[in-house]
């Protein structure tokens, strides 16, 4: 054992480490804890493996096969020097087992442990390659060597302190037979192990007359031999290698700790534990076998303190649990390796993509606010039965997209599509129907859509992700709308109003005047552009108007000119393009007008421009200002205002005001001349006319005005009359 130790990689089953690589355990990591509990990504490997996710995006749009495993492998390999570990490297080429080709019947969980089978003995062949290669000289292979010559190789470092095999083991011409046979099933080598083992087949049938034909039958996948057959010479055990591959070939019941000598590592632990559940249909009638559902309740219970004690090697549980297929827990526990949470992330959209990971079912009504927490915890749920659990994949991308920098939106954008990836064990396994399928892959596009709209909500680069349009009248296309198949959108009417009417409508309802017009308008829907700018002009007048009269009125101007700004924009930009101002609604339209002549009036009368303020109130016919205090007149009047808009019709208390104030001041400035003639007579008789309609008028109307409004008019009115 210590001679393993000292050769580097390979380490006791008490789990210090799978290789001496050097990891630094839990560093501060680049997805790492901020304050408040939140999460952030800070380290330039992000980027490396955000290249990879957009890589991987544009090729789903066009239903393109990518090698995700391979991209990520490299962003990792890339990234070596700021892990300061190469052990992490090794666990997408653990995943790549999981995704190959397998023959025969192997699916669900038997993949997966033929898979981690194929890796272990993978891994193994090239520890012997390694070790061979830093001690040439003890291994003593010669130029090109066989698979016999490096497996007797391998055995020659081990046992080259002691210039011979143990006395223990059963040797013939000085080599260790069991221990080469059980070397060569070890890597994988089962022909290699055959031919061996029939070579000399005379000296172990002196053990044991039955193995060759056993291991013939076992490879062939025959009906094994039961313990009874065991010769009880053969089962002494006294040579470890012999025991394990009695274990691992199903050859009787081998007693527990028999082969301690052969299975050192935590890998070799893993690998007879898993070779023997892979193989259990050819080990019917002998007991205590391990079941993988019982392998991962082990592994569970031992946790991470029997494998990493000292916290040195976190990477050694993470695999272990990965063997198993326990992939959930295994990532639930990366993710509280600052180091290694990063690489977690995309180790699960790996596994995502690949169909490998149990994901919770989303209910219809799932909000990425409540999957999208700040805080940083498990991503475990709890399952349906049985040890393996289920991990939470939308709320860990959520929150991963959101801890990008604000200038990584397009990533971020990008994280999020990775929502509706249909990857899940549970439903390509056969426990669902075609239309749960269908169901589930809706749902996550809805909540796909839903956490998108936030992001561009909050970030509010509209022009960049949605489009936008150009002068002349064309449209150019936004980042997102290369997208859209991902979320079953397909035309534009669909992307209007799935994703630009819907930021649309909340701008509109928290206030945001500039993002609502340039949303409604994006969406080709100019109407609602005109009656939200009607609307908000109507606010900004009532507000202006509210406490304020006479030569007061002006309070909250500033808010106004913004409106009126972008309204009056908008509304000569409608004007001047023939394909929009002939789906105009003219009511929209008058309205519109009627609000903006309405402000000029203001301003003029604001500005002291009484007799410009009253051509233009007069203008609007808003007021029977020509009635001259005819009472039918004024009644008309009053009937045809009351279709009016609301923006304009709860105005009226400030639009009576300011034209009875116009009016007398008009009234005042005649009055007030030195000259006595029958042209200052007419137009003072004149002024007071325009004052009693509006008195007549304002009794008629039935639009709610404040109670001293009447009271204000009346001042006016006597003061001229």
């Amino acid at each position: 054992r210590r001679l393993f130790e000292e050769l580097g990689q390979y380490q006791a089953v008490d789990g210090r480490s799978f290789d001496a690589m050097g990891d630094t355990g839990f560093a501060q990591g680049a997805f790492g804890a901020s304050e408040g509990g939140g999460i952030k990504c800070t380290q330039p490997r992000v980027e490396r493996y955000a290249q990879v996710v957009r890589g991987l995006n544009e090729a789903r749009v066009v239903s393109r096969p990518f090698e995700l495993l391979a991209g990520l492998e490299k962003a990792t390999a890339d990234s070596s020097a700021e892990l300061k570990s190469k052990q992490i490297g090794q666990v997408w080429k653990l995943l790549e087992h999981y995704t190959a080709p397998v023959s025969g019947d192997a699916g669900g969980d038997r993949r997966l442990v033929v898979g981690a089978c194929a890796y272990l003995e993978k891994t193994f062949i090239e520890h012997i390659d390694s070790r061979i290669s830093q001690y040439p000289h003890d291994a003593n292979v010669g130029g090109v060597p066989s698979v016999h010559r490096r497996v007797k190789g391998y055995l020659n470092i081990l046992f080259t302190r002691l210039g011979r095999a143990p006395k223990y083991l059963e040797t013939f011409d000085n080599e260790a037979i069991w221990a080469h046979m059980f070397l060569l099933y070890r890597c994988g080598y089962q022909k290699e192990l055959l031919t061996y083992a029939l070579e000399l087949e005379d000296i172990i049938s002196d053990s044991d007359s039955g193995f060759v034909t056993h291991l013939k039958a076992f490879l062939d996948g025959s009906p094994s031999l039961r313990s009874g057959d065991v010769p009880a010479a053969a089962a002494a055990f006294d040579d470890p290698y012999k025991a394990a591959l009695y274990r691992a070939v199903g050859r009787g019941n081998v007693p527990k700790r028999a082969d301690a000598e052969a299975i050192q590592t935590t890998e070799d632990y893993m690998w007879i534990s898993l070779v023997q559940i892979r193989d259990a249909d050819k080990m019917s009638g002998l007991q205590g076998r391990d079941t993988l559902e019982t392998l991962r309740a082990s592994m569970l219970k031992h946790g991470s303190a029997h494998f990493d004690p000292n916290g040195n090697s976190p990477l050694l549980y993470f695999r272990v649990l990965l063997l198993c297929g326990l992939f959930e827990n295994a990532l639930d526990y990366l993710l509280r390796v600052e180091l290694f949470q990063v690489e977690a992330v995309h180790m699960a959209i790996a596994l995502v993509y690949y169909e490998l990971l149990c994901l919770p079912a989303l209910s219809a009504g799932s909000e990425p606010m409540a999957v999208a927490g700040d805080s940083f915890s498990s991503y475990l749920v709890a399952g349906n039965g049985g040890v393996r659990g289920r991990f939470d994949f939308s709320r860990l991308v959520i929150h991963y997209a959101r801890a990008l920098p604000e200038a990584k939106a397009d990533d971020a954008i990008g994280y999020l599509l990775l929502l509706t990836l249909p990857g899940d064990s549970s439903l390509s396994a056969g426990g669902a129907s075609a239309e749960q399928a269908t169901v589930a892959l809706a749902r996550k596009r809805s909540l796909c859509e839903q956490a998108i709209m936030r992001v561009l909500y909050e970030r509010q680069e509209y022009a960049h992700f949605l489009g936008d349009i150009q002068s002349d009248g064309t449209r150019k296309r936004g980042m997102l709308e290369r997208f859209l198949p991902l979320l079953g959108i397909t035309t534009n009417e669909q992307f209007s109003q799935t994703i630009i009417r819907r930021l649309a409508d909340r701008s509109r309802d928290e206030g945001r005047l500039a993002d609502t017009v340039l949303l409604y308008n994006l969406g080709e829907r100019y109407n609602t552009v005109l009656n939200v700018l009607c609307k908000q002009l109507g606010e900004v007048l009532y507000q202006r108007g509210s406490g304020a009269s006479g030569a007061s009125v002006g309070s909250g101007a500033v808010g106004l000119e913004d409106v009126e700004g972008v309204a009056r924009a908008v509304l000569a930009h409608y004007r001047q393009r023939e394909h929009i101002a002939r789906v105009l609604d003219d009511r929209a339209v008058s309205t519109c007008s009627t609000l903006l002549d309405i402000i000029d009036f203001i301003n003029c009368h604001q500005r002291g421009s009484y007799e410009e303020a009253l051509e233009i109130i007069e203008s609007t016919n808003l007021l029977p200002l020509g009635a001259n205090g005819d009472v039918s007149a004024a009644t008309q009047h009053a009937e045809l205002v009351r279709g009016l808009d609301d923006a304009i019709t709860r105005n009226f208390s400030l639009i009576l005001l300011t034209a009875m104030d116009t009016l007398s001041r008009l009234y005042a400035g005649l009055k007030e001349s030195p000259f006595l003639d029958a042209v200052k007579q007419a137009n003072l008789q004149q002024m007071r006319r325009k004052a009693r309609g509006l008195m007549v008028f304002a009794g008629m109307i039935q639009f709610r005005m404040p109670s001293d409004t009447y009271a204000k008019l009346n001042r006016m009115d006597v003061f001229m009359n």
